[in-house]
């Protein structure tokens, strides 16, 4: 399930839904597969901007071969026309972003939920 929603906001619920489980066992599932270093929890960072940030996590599979493997994309042809082909670059990009940052640095996201327009 976390393959198919690779970079996406993390819905516990859905994960508990989907499987069976409660979701205090999603979150010790993530908590273990994040210790095992195979999952990236990307936190979103907080600025009281009008109450309108987004506030859950963002998920991403560490490895990008086993972020492929698991929904059974299998050739470089099939990647193309898979609708995890975007969550899966920016999780390609976000670890090798990470990697090449000092030490210490703080990974996270920002999204703004959106509001009200005027015309």
């Amino acid at each position: 399930m976390i393959a198919h929603e690779q970079g996406g906001l993390l819905n516990a619920a859905k994960f508990a839904a989907g499987l069976g489980i409660s979701g205090q066992s999603v979150a010790r599932y993530l908590d273990l597969l994040a210790d095992l270093m195979l999952v990236r929890r990307l936190p979103p960072w907080h600025a009281n901007v009008g109450k309108r940030l987004v506030k859950s996590l963002r998920v991403y599979i560490r490895d990008a071969g086993l972020a492929h493997a698991l929904p059974g994309i299998g050739t470089m042809e099939m990647l193309p026309g898979h609708p995890v082909v975007g969550g899966s670059w920016e999780g390609f990009c976000i670890e090798n972003l990470i990697a090449a940052a000092p030490h210490g640095t703080e990974a996270g996201f920002i999204a703004l939920l959106p509001g009200p327009r005027s015309i």
